[in-house]
């Protein structure tokens, strides 16, 4: 079956000369799927790339043009050409056609026919016109023959590509987007292998990638540096102006749509829904489009052929451009269409429907469609925006999406801000709720934490009050004013505050995306502040739950997430905890919800591999966040809470001293500052800082469980039993009725054993068994450490610079002698007799973070000097 100059594919056509080879392609034809589907519009490339592919193969195939038969008839067809190429005489299909309408049962006929002849591969040129039979025959051909391979090329997409195809065989599908030439391509294209890369870069950007179109500019006549969108506009207007004259106005009127429906079609001209399919069957046929999903009745123009006719239009008709714009904006908000709809709003120059379309999407361009609203805003002057606040909001996130953009977009949340407070009181009560959500969101979004949260007790305020006329009016966008109110309350340590403005956005959803935002942000939030039972149920609900497809993998589900890493944690099941957190990983470097992923990352961490890795990973992930959107300021004290935690776990104590203010006014810092005194031997110190632990505002559940136990811990070391006894009750309560077991964990080594032999002693009851559960050691036992003074901490530092006393003090400015004082009541505290073993014994205790003296430093003892 090889034909002339060696081709293996009978009936290829030839190569035209202007090819520019494209083996990856050609690969991906070669060892692709048994069925491999060509879909491009005319002009597209494919039957050029299928012919390559004839060419360079070495598999034996047929080349069918199938054009307009089905049935019988194809199939005639195709056993024709495969006894054209040369068959024995005594296979089965040696009488041809004949052979095939004798036969009794076609489908078994064929099956014996191609098993006969071994591997072989069917191209199929012009396969769009196949019906859905016989599409369905070629698709069980090809399962019953395993030697049996198929590529097609058709124009739109079919049968052989639909999941009932698929069920059967494995079918792969190059698009035009595949088909498409690269800039370097064109470049060939135009001008061999002396292209000039800006010229080919100008006709891409114009093209598209366009086969057809790239060969029409190249065959253009005129200075290779004409106007190339002047060239495709002449070509394809010039095209569009020889069809009879009801197709062509069609054509420049439906042009103005990105995706067409028989529907939209039936709304832009006369005729119903019925008869616009079969014309747009018809501009399939001319090459002119195609049908992107024709179950749905999506069909969509060449992009070539739209641009240029709305080009043409644009410029000598501005004022019918806009109407029809205007048009398709109106028709794809309607049908839920919001990219489209935005595009068309804004080329119709009608900022009210702009503004309506970003409002009615408000979620989508929040969420999934995030980087779609800036491109489509390029056109409108900004001063035009300056009373449109949902727009410049819109606008400001496009920027912030983009690390370059970052000044713009503070720049744009502050107008948009602005912009709401102002708008805000020219606007029913309704509405203002949308326009404070802004507000809301531009401030977070730009760390003003606390102005967000006095705005976010605004909308709550407000959304309470609406009536349920009004609600009803902003009932798409209710939801979301109270998640986004709700999370800045969230990030401001304003918990409860926080829950009510889930369960209220919870309340105020009617479908599953709607849903899913406050039920995840609910979990996570209870978790995080240890209401594990109730955590549990919104995390079950989730579990449970139908959702849109990759919804809860998404931004949304994040904090469920969280809240499920933390239901293994309070189980000491940190292998459980981490797949839920290595879904997030993809989000963690822009997401807002970061400081607490990195939390529940760091006890992970800690319960698996220790503290060192835990801090080592908790450090970069500030680090990396600190350069983009740092933590707003009750959730940087939260991580350096955490961070001090991880310090003591480590063995470091005094470091985690260092790192705490020594009067913080949030609970967990409170707490974590207590936790450091105790672990240094410091028990007195720590009753005295656990004391203020509530005096600023409610302590999470957690975190009271956390000062009930260490405060027993602390009370035992001094011999207090009685009091200690009653504050393990206290702990003992707070542990049950929660659900809680992390805060065990963080206990020293050493204190479990006094609290249980306190608990067996004087109860209460339960109390043993629940604290003798088995949970590793993560935290050293308490040791007592120096306590330096302020000033010996600062000369500690200066010794590890330098070994000179003299140069100590003149860094300090003070005399050698006072410096020579302090250094040895240092070393007496240290243990150490020498500037060496003083540097070693701080590097243990964390006193230098960075270890002894430096690679350049002096190893002299300074008090020699």
């Amino acid at each position: 079956m090889t034909g002339p100059h060696g081709v293996t594919v009978h009936g290829a056509p030839r190569l035209p000369s202007w090819l520019v080879p494209r083996p990856h392609l050609v690969a991906r034809v070669q060892d692709g799927a048994p069925v491999v589907v060509l879909r491009a519009p005319a002009g597209g490339g494919k039957t050029v790339l299928a012919a390559e592919w004839a060419r360079a193969t070495a598999d034996r195939g047929v080349w069918v043009p199938v054009h307009d038969v089905r049935g019988r008839a194809f199939w005639g067809r195709v056993v024709q050409a495969v006894v054209d190429a040369g068959v024995p005489a005594d296979h089965p299909f040696a009488g041809g056609t004949t052979s095939l309408r004798e036969a009794h049962d076609a489908h078994g006929h064929l099956v014996r026919g191609f098993t006969r002849l071994g591997p072989l591969v069917l191209v199929l040129d012009g396969a769009d016109t196949l019906d859905g039979p016989t599409a369905t025959e070629v698709v069980r051909l090809v399962e019953a023959v395993p030697a049996l391979r198929v590529v097609a090329a058709t124009r739109s997409a079919g049968p052989l590509e639909a999941p009932a195809a698929r069920v059967r065989v494995d079918v792969d599908v190059l698009t035009g987007d595949d088909l498409a030439l690269t800039v370097d391509e064109v470049g060939r294209v135009l001008d061999g292998d002396d292209a000039d890369p800006g010229r080919a870069v100008r006709v891409h950007a114009a093209t598209g990638g366009s086969p057809l179109a790239v060969r029409l500019v190249a065959l253009a006549e005129g200075d290779p540096e004409q106007d190339v969108r002047r060239t495709l506009e002449h070509v394809v207007t010039g095209t569009v102006d020889q069809l009879d004259a009801t197709t062509a106005d069609l054509v420049r009127v439906t042009a103005t749509a990105d995706v067409l429906t028989p529907d939209l079609v039936a709304e832009l001209v006369t005729g119903t829904p019925a008869q616009a399919r079969e014309r747009l069957d018809h501009l399939a046929a001319l090459g002119l489009g195609t049908w992107t999903d024709p179950d749905r009745g999506g069909f969509a123009y060449t992009p070539v052929v739209r641009d240029a006719l709305r080009a043409r239009l644009r410029r000598t008709d501005p004022a019918r451009f806009r109407r029809l714009r205007a048009r398709v904006g109106a028709w794809s908000d309607d049908h839920d269409l919001p990219v489209e709809a935005l595009h068309a709003a804004v080329d119709a120059d009608d900022l009210d429907l702009v503004t309506a379309v970003a409002r009615r999407h408000w979620r989508s361009f929040l969420l999934e469609n995030v980087g779609t609203v800036r491109p489509a805003l390029r056109p409108v002057h900004l001063l035009r925006l300056r009373r449109r606040p949902l727009l410049l909001f819109l606008l400001a996130l496009g920027h912030n999406a983009d690390p370059a953009g970052r000044l713009r977009a503070v720049a744009l949340f502050g107008l948009a801000a602005a912009s709401a407070r102002v708008e805000g009181e020219r606007t029913p009560p309704a509405d203002r709720v949308l326009l404070r959500t802004i507000e809301v969101v531009a401030l977070r979004l730009t760390g003003r934490g606390r102005a967000a949260a006095r705005a976010a007790a605004d909308v709550v305020r407000r959304a309470d009050a609406l009536t349920e006329a009004e609600r009803a009016r902003v009932a798409d966008v209710l939801p979301h004013s109270y998640v986004h109110a709700g999370t800045a309350f969230l990030y401001d340590a304003r918990g409860e505050q926080a829950v009510h403005a889930f369960e209220q956005s919870l309340a105020a959803a009617t479908t599953p995306p709607a849903q899913l935002p406050g039920l995840a942000l609910l979990a996570g939030t209870l978790a995080l502040d240890g209401a594990m039972p109730r955590a549990r149920q919104h995390v079950a609900q989730v579990r449970a739950g139908t959702w849109p497809a990759g919804l809860v993998e998404g931004y949304a589900g994040a904090p469920y997430r969280v809240a499920e890493a933390f239901l293994a944690l309070e189980d000491l099941d940190p292998a459980q905890a981490q797949p839920h957190l290595d879904a997030l990983a993809r989000h963690l470097p822009t997401i807002e919800h970061w400081p607490l992923i990195a939390h529940a990352q760091a006890w992970t961490d800690l319960l698996r591999d220790g503290a060192e890795t835990a801090l080592a990973r908790l450090d970069e992930t500030v680090r990396v966040h600190a350069q983009r959107q740092p933590a707003h300021r009750p959730a940087a004290a939260g991580l350096d809470a955490t961070r001090a935690t991880l310090l003591v776990a480590a063995g470091r104590p005094l470091a985690a001293l260092e790192l705490l203010p020594r009067t913080p006014d949030d609970p967990a810092s409170v707490v974590a500052l207590g936790r450091a005194h105790l672990a240094a031997g410091r028990p007195e110190i720590a009753l005295d800082t656990l004391a203020r632990t509530g005096a600023v505002r409610r302590p999470a559940l957690r975190t009271q469980a956390d000062q009930a136990l260490l405060e027993a811990v602390a009370l035992v070391a001094l011999d207090r039993a009685g009091d200690a006894a009653a504050a393990l009750r206290r702990a003992h309560a707070l542990l049950t009725v929660h659900g809680l077991r992390l805060p065990l964990a963080l206990l020293p080594a050493d204190a479990r054993p006094a609290l249980v032999a306190l608990a067996r002693e004087h109860g209460p009851a339960g109390a043993v068994e629940l604290i003798d559960v088995p949970a590793p050691s993560v935290v050293p036992a308490v040791e007592e450490l120096p306590a330096l003074t302020p000033r010996e901490a600062v000369v500690l530092r200066a010794l590890a610079r330098t070994g000179s006393s003299a140069q100590i003090a003149a860094d300090l400015v003070v005399s050698q002698h006072t410096v020579k004082s302090q250094l040895r009541s240092l070393y007496r505290k240290l243990d150490a007799s020498s500037r060496t073993e003083a540097l070693a014994e701080a590097g243990r205790l964390g006193l230098l973070p960075g270890g002894g003296a430096g690679p350049d430093g002096p190893t002299a003892d300074a008090s020699d000097r």
